[in-house]
């Protein structure tokens, strides 16, 4: 993974954590004018959070700090900041993934510590890393029904992006205590249950209803605050090669009725 694929991993995890706390947050790095990575609103009280993201591919304990010239300025320059330090992005394991939130008097204190180099080094002592990492919130969960209509949505952005021969269906398991979902071309997911044959070409699950933080689909494990985008880009990776069709707004219809 890339420092850019690790960045915009962790933006999107903060987008879902945001999310999960109630707020409303958007990517920030592109509105002009605005100084931070992104900017969260609270839906009650409509308080407006602006943070900065560092993120690290491992846990981060014991490094140091190294933020660039505009990230200091737009902490020391914006009113309230929060710097999210997001560990383990590049973990495995998604449950590990935490936000460790620098902000207040803590952050101030680490900025006022900082030592010019070609960026800015600013110390992070174990004891407050610890400290922020025992507040840390675990990833968000889904339930099963979030979880389908997660991958209900990535199919939709595929006919969005073309992809109009992908295929979704849900349908109860023969006890009727949950449900199995396919996602697959047409010709191995025409409407019904796909054929056992098919089974190696298509992504399928059998969802229950429990909360959980990640579910195996579609040849691995995707977290619960993946975007339909991701989830998206996953199932083009694992399905077998299909090209874009001519416009189907048919199926795009019954998709987003369905949904």
């Amino acid at each position: 993974m890339s420092n850019y694929e690790t960045e915009n991993r962790a933006i999107a995890y903060v987008i879902a954590h945001e999310r999960t706390a109630g707020r409303t947050a958007t990517d920030a790095r592109h509105i002009p004018g605005s100084k931070v990575d992104v900017e969260s609103i609270d839906d009650v009280t409509g308080e407006k959070r602006l943070i900065e993201i560092k993120a690290f591919g491992g846990a981060g304990r014991g490094d140091v700090l190294w933020l660039e010239p505009n990230q200091i300025e737009a902490l020391e320059q914006v009113p309230g900041p929060h710097l999210y330090l997001v560990t383990d992005v590049r973990s495995v394991d998604s449950s590990n993934i935490r936000i460790l939130d620098l902000t207040g008097e803590q952050l101030r204190a680490r900025l006022e510590a900082r030592r010019e180099k070609h960026y800015f080094e600013v110390p992070l002592p174990t004891a407050l890393y610890d400290d922020l990492h025992s507040k840390a919130a675990s990833p968000p969960s889904a339930t099963g029904t979030q979880f389908s209509l997660q991958v209900l949505e990535a199919v939709t952005v595929l006919h969005r992006r073309g992809y109009h021969r992908i295929r979704f269906v849900a349908m109860w398991s023969p006890n009727g205590l949950g449900v199995r979902m396919f996602v697959g071309r047409q010709s191995e997911v025409p409407g019904g249950h796909p054929r056992e044959e098919f089974l190696d070409r298509i992504a399928y699950t059998s969802l229950n209803d429990a909360d959980e933080p990640a579910r195996d689909f579609a040849d691995t494990s995707i977290p619960a605050w993946w975007s339909a985008e991701m989830i998206a880009d996953q199932l083009l990776a694992v399905l077998p090669p299909t090209q874009p069709l001519a416009d189907d707004p048919t199926y795009v219809a019954e998709l987003q009725e369905l949904f």
